[in-house]
């Protein structure tokens, strides 16, 4: 039997020791180990077990075995307490079993409760984003039709939910509203999807909570579930809050594949999370993939709305290089816009970031003043990202 706790430091061990030597009268044996100890809990005495062991057969009844007890405590503050017999448990062990349950449950409870959301989150690998005046949609260059599609989709119903069940109250049969719970950003890496779930969260004044894949993911068998359960449950803590899963496909993949069992309980999580069995309607889930198609079907049933973001054309380009080489005419940022054909605002950005690297290197080797890059630097940089430089390095690989 397991009895798994979010918060069981290791001093618990003493708390819990107390609450089992009501029901056992000794303790033969103690073991300590990296992770936690072990303990043989025993209703009767070593005298007796000595005494049983050299009667003859049919002499007396046979003792039971003693209980085994392993604590088992995470670095991240949470734990495992197993009860292991090699035999029935009488009512006395089951009714310690529970009292353990019943009476460190409740400590636990209220010392999580205690706990700030935001420290709890951070244990467990996620990143929490308060509202901040700098993610504003002007973050995002161009993406001008997507912009409007959250903006009126998502940030006004998290800044005015009240209008949006007011309008479902009265447009529907039953009680409803059109708020999504939960949103599939879908589009190729590098197009503003992260970016995008910031500015929701600053412009409606919502803290994000960041789940990146390798916060959820354990080598331990249940820990990945048991992750992905606290940090839903430690999201829930907020009055409201924006649960922003990147690279949701890592491990919420189609079932109709070969899938490993770890995988297939954090996907049930994940349902029964998003399906509303659990109560975290004051919880916004926004996924993020860029492979849509690889995403379980009863998952993607789950998302009221897909926002798509596409790569961006021409015009879109140029706009994001205005935001990273701002001292260019607008004919220069067109000409390097045409020749950075289907790359990602992140792919312009870093581009721009190697022509700075250059043109900084060169101000150094010739000892010139410090002015911004010229068009030329800015397209050798183009050249040696996308183009034959890129495809040299490519094949060399």
């Amino acid at each position: 039997m397991e009895l798994t706790f979010q918060v069981l430091p290791r001093e618990s061990f003493f708390v819990i020791l107390d609450v089992l030597s009501q029901y056992y009268r000794y303790f033969p044996d103690l073991r300590r180990s990296f992770l936690g100890c072990a303990i043989v809990a025993d209703l009767h005495s070593p005298v007796d077990r000595k005494y049983a062991e050299r009667r003859k057969p049919g002499e007396g009844p046979d003792l039971p075995p003693p209980m085994r007890i392993t604590f088992r405590f995470d670095p991240k503050g949470s734990g495992v307490v197993t009860f292991e017999k090699e035999a029935l448990l009488q009512q006395e062990e089951i009714n310690c079993v529970l009292d353990v349950f019943r009476r460190y449950a409740l400590r636990t409870e209220e010392a999580a409760r205690s706990v700030d959301p935001k420290t709890k989150l951070g244990e467990l690998g996620a990143v929490v984003f308060e509202s901040s005046p700098d993610f504003t949609e002007s973050r995002i260059a161009g993406y001008a039709m997507t912009k409007q599609d959250v903006r009126e989709t998502i940030v006004l119903p998290l800044l005015h939910p009240e209008v949006f069940m007011a309008v479902g109250e009265m447009a529907r049969t039953r009680p409803g509203t059109s708020v999504p719970r939960a949103v599939l950003f879908e589009g190729p890496p590098g197009t503003g999807k992260t970016t995008m779930a910031r500015v929701i969260a600053s412009e409606s004044g919502i803290p994000l909570v960041y789940v990146p894949v390798e916060s959820i993911m354990s080598k331990w068998f249940g820990e990945s579930e048991r992750r992905l359960d606290a940090i839903f449950d430690g999201a829930g803590r907020f009055s409201r809050s924006i649960v922003f899963l990147d690279e949701i496909d890592a491990f919420a993949g189609s079932r109709e594949r070969p899938m490993h069992e770890g995988t297939r309980r954090i996907l049930s999580v994940l349902l029964r999370q998003m399906q509303g069995l659990v109560d975290t309607s004051n919880v916004l889930v926004i996924g993020a993939t860029n492979r849509k198609d690889d995403l379980d079907a009863a998952l993607l049933s789950r998302f009221n709305l897909l926002v798509h973001f596409p790569l961006p054309d021409a015009d879109e380009r140029a706009a994001i290089l205005a935001y990273y080489a701002k001292h260019l005419y607008p004919d220069e940022l067109a000409e390097l816009a045409a020749s950075s054909e289907g790359r990602s605002g992140r792919e312009l950005e870093d581009a721009c970031g190697v022509a700075e690297r250059m043109w900084a290197a060169e101000i150094i080797a010739t000892r010139s003043y410090v002015t911004p890059p010229p068009l030329g630097t800015y397209q050798s940089a183009f050249r040696l990202k996308f183009g034959e430089g890129a495809r040299a390095r490519a094949g060399r690989g």
